[in-house]
């Protein structure tokens, strides 16, 4: 099965020369042995896209720096893109950024939250769960690193994931579509590695270093595998 990521965004050079690009984590996440997909990594925040949706038989959207909201030349592109793959029947996932896009060109609503910067760890409530989501508990622990949300879902998606801090968290359309807020393709040590070198300048330090104490604390319990099992059972429906 070939699978396609629209890769959204850089991590930082530095981070990726020892924990790879979003897409390789992605990679590393749900076949690192290259057993049951081949991947095509498309570098959209380059405007490289591919020439239609058939060119894979699923897609992943990453997640970015960016803001669904913001006047960027490739977001109006990437948008039509995930009509077509809705429409193609394809399985479409997105993750932070991804999840956020989605909500956005299906006619759902995006805003920065009133909350603030969301970083660490969240603890997800999973209900309505998907029958591709059998191998998930009532909760699941992942990464995060967000302040955008989405406030209202598209039409037609099922809410299956929610925490206090993020209502919206994680949604699904039918076997369409399956999105979530937080990032399972994160190592925590890349998430700890990100949220120093982000501390002071784009987010503020004391929001860091308690997020860097709760990844100490939590760092045996994230759900990232766990949860990976659902994300390959959803593309391989």
């Amino acid at each position: 099965m070939k699978i396609g990521i629209l890769q959204a965004g850089q991590a930082p050079k530095e981070l990726i020369d020892i924990y790879g690009s979003y897409a390789e984590m992605f990679i590393a996440l749900l076949d690192p042995k290259k057993q049951s997909f081949d991947f095509n990594i498309f570098e959209i925040y380059d405007d490289k896209f591919p020439l239609s949706c058939d060119e894979c038989d699923g897609w992943i959207i990453t997640g970015s720096r960016h803001g669904v909201y913001q006047s960027i030349s490739w977001i109006e592109p990437l948008s039509q893109l995930i009509v077509d793959i809705v429409n193609s029947n394809k399985p479409l996932l997105g993750v932070c950024f991804g999840h956020q896009i989605i909500a956005q060109a299906l006619g759902g609503k995006v805003e920065k939250s009133a909350k603030g910067w969301g970083v660490g760890f969240d603890t997800y409530k999973l209900t309505d769960k998907a029958h591709y989501m059998d191998n998930l508990n009532s909760e699941v622990m992942l990464n995060m690193m967000h302040q955008d949300q989405v406030t209202i879902p598209p039409k037609g998606a099922v809410v299956y994931a929610a925490s206090d801090f993020c209502p919206c968290a994680g949604f699904y359309i039918d076997d369409k579509v399956l999105t979530i807020q937080a990032h399972p393709e994160f190592l925590v040590d890349f998430n700890r590695a990100l949220l120093i070198q982000r501390s002071s300048t784009v987010i503020p330090k004391e929001i860091v270093d308690s997020a860097l104490v709760e990844l100490d604390r939590g760092y045996k319990d994230v759900d990232s595998e766990i949860f990976s099992q659902s994300i390959r059972n959803f593309l391989l429906r």
